[in-house]
């Protein structure tokens, strides 16, 4: 099913997106002028933040607003990862919140979107659970590889920071992309034969 295809593509995504970012925070805390020690209280924002979203947005994500809070957490991951590039503290903080709010739930409800598209349900749950997994795995190994040589390359974050951008855009798109398809297949078999 080309839902579960995009479903899978978009779990590379989420993966690379949350490892990357949250292996590579305090050192990108580091590079805009923070001690060891700040860059680390600084990078407990997200955590703190996650605990509180992973609690309530879950439990919000219905099936009838589950593609209105991804592309929501979509947005928040393209957003954490545009702020993150700057240096005043403000600025800073909105992007460290914004980004424990989509590290915290956004692989929670793209699971709960696999596990209710049309032909998966609960006879498929789990495999359709592994097959996500496996497939994210390879995000969480590319995300802090990524960040990591672009930083070797470049000495900063800022090229690393947009890919990072350029993957919660495609995940945004990706979300719109399966929200069509999704009612399509919903309206074909709703449909009289």
């Amino acid at each position: 099913q080309r839902t579960v295809q995009i479903v899978l593509l978009m779990s590379v995504g989420v993966f690379l997106f949350n490892h990357g970012l949250n292996n590579w925070l305090p050192e990108l805390l580091k590079g805009h002028g923070m001690t060891l020690i700040e860059a680390g209280y600084w990078a407990a924002i997200p955590t703190v933040i996650g605990i509180l979203g992973s609690l309530t947005i879950p439990r919000l994500a219905t099936p009838g607003r589950r593609f209105k809070i991804l592309l929501a957490l979509c947005i928040c991951a393209f957003g954490s990862s545009v702020l993150l590039q700057f240096e005043q503290q403000g600025i800073l903080t909105v992007g460290l919140i914004i980004q424990g709010i989509a590290r915290s739930s956004l692989m929670t409800v793209l699971v709960l979107t696999l596990v209710e598209l049309p032909g998966i349900g609960e006879r498929y749950a789990g495999l359709a659970s592994g097959l996500f997994f496996t497939a994210a795995e390879f995000g969480g190994v590319m995300g802090p590889t990524m960040l990591g040589i672009t930083y070797d390359y470049s000495g900063d974050f800022t090229l690393g920071l947009g890919l990072l951008s350029a993957t919660a855009a495609l995940l945004t798109c990706a979300t719109l992309v399966l929200m069509r398809r999704v009612k399509q297949t919903e309206a074909t078999s709703g449909s009289p034969g």
